[in-house]
């Protein structure tokens, strides 16, 4: 049987380039990198092969455009989860690297593409725009945890170490995991010893 999916019916063409990036996510998710092509995203959106072209020149940009979405669905799912932890500030940074594992879990979706694709400088400015905004939203909350006088670099260090943990309970599993909410608690749990350890340390 065929897993190809149907014809969309009464497809609102105005809205194709978001479409193919939803389709093209969501194609991620299930082959990587490898097995992704811009025919078959365009079967999955229903629509002939020739029209994603009309938005994206070649699968190069449309992957590009694939990865800034991710990291965009990312930064907003950062900012839903600090703000459902309440105005705590450890509280609501150690929930977004429980976020972050709960997003990688669910979607499974770019990590490949996000973490090991060489994409060319002319495809990489549209996905360091969303990697700023993403970085800013970590940052915005790291500021309102770390003791004033830290360094910007020492506050970048602090948010990589941060997002390796939520990466770690998110990557270092079986596929598909069957205890999602577990993992997501416990990668919550460790973010929060790490800021606390943090601010706890020495200066």
């Amino acid at each position: 049987m065929s897993s190809t999916p149907p014809p969309k019916r009464g497809y609102h063409h105005g809205d194709l380039r978001a479409e193919l990036v939803r389709e093209g996510i969501a194609l991620l998710a299930e082959t990587g990198v490898a097995g992704f092509s811009v025919a078959k995203v365009a079967v999955r959106a229903g629509v002939s092969s020739a029209a994603p072209y009309r938005h994206f020149p070649d699968r190069e940009a449309l992957l590009a455009a694939c990865a800034a979405g991710i990291i965009a669905d990312l930064t907003d799912v950062f900012a839903a989860a600090a703000e459902r932890a309440g105005p705590d500030p450890v509280e609501r940074l150690a929930a977004t690297a429980g976020a972050y594992a709960g997003y990688v879990l669910a979607h499974r979706a770019g990590l490949d593409l996000l973490h090991g694709h060489d994409f060319s400088d002319q495809h990489r400015q549209t996905i360091n725009e969303q990697s700023r905004r993403l970085l800013d939203t970590l940052m915005a909350l790291a500021a309102d945890v770390l003791p004033p006088n830290t360094s910007w670099a020492e506050t970048t260090d602090f948010i990589y170490a941060h997002v390796a943990i939520a990466h770690g309970y998110a990557t270092l599993l079986p596929r598909p995991p069957h205890d999602v909410d577990i993992l997501t608690t416990r990668a919550t749990a460790v973010a929060r010893d790490h800021i606390t350890g943090r601010l706890m340390r020495p200066r």
